[in-house]
């Protein structure tokens, strides 16, 4: 599994500045790129427990990014991907764990008609996970993953958009994000 991410992962970075440059080099000259910031909530599945207490959760994510043109953009962002506490059949004290992450990835993005859009993102995420007992830190972890995803867009006007995105943090976390949220263009 690592490797098929790690190939994909390597095939987008190859293939994304051969695929986008026409773009990028065409759009220079017409105007300037554009600032944009989002918010988005979300539902995490993540593959871990602790202490009876799983890792599924809802949560949110802010982001900002730069779009070059219309098809591409680098985006970076917080993720809160889940909190979840309950009681620990084994130690039958309150557990609780929560998880974090900050993520970096490039977003290359399809509009047929203008207003709706899909997107394919590839990127990195760095995330921290910390579990509690009785409130006191027990077990921590971190790392940096891979972050794929593929999602869609609506233009509500020039500066407005919604958009549902499916996410997956690939390697030591293994988990799956599902978002909807507005994002808020420049001018």
């Amino acid at each position: 599994m690592k490797q098929t991410l790690f190939l994909c992962c390597l095939a987008a970075c190859v293939a994304s500045p051969t695929v986008f440059a026409n773009d990028l080099f065409a759009q220079q000259t017409e105007e300037l790129g554009q600032f944009y910031a989002g918010f988005s909530l979300l539902k995490s599945e993540a593959e871990c427990t602790y202490e009876g207490v799983a890792c599924d959760s809802t949560g949110y994510k802010l982001g900002t990014g730069y779009k070059f043109n219309e098809n591409f953009a680098v985006e970076g962002g917080y993720y809160d991907l889940f909190s979840n506490d309950g009681m620990s059949p084994t130690t039958l004290k309150k557990s609780a764990v929560n998880a974090s992450g900050l993520a970096l990835s490039t977003i290359g993005t399809y509009s047929a008609d203008g207003k709706s859009s899909l997107s394919g993102r590839v990127g990195f995420m760095a995330w921290d996970t910390k579990g509690n007992t009785d409130g006191v830190l027990v077990k921590g972890m971190s790392g940096t993953d891979i972050l794929l995803g593929v999602g869609g867009g609506y233009k509500l006007n020039d500066q407005w958009q919604v958009r549902g995105e499916y996410e997956h943090v690939g390697g030591d976390l293994e988990a799956n994000v599902y978002s909807v949220g507005t994002t808020l263009s420049t001018l």
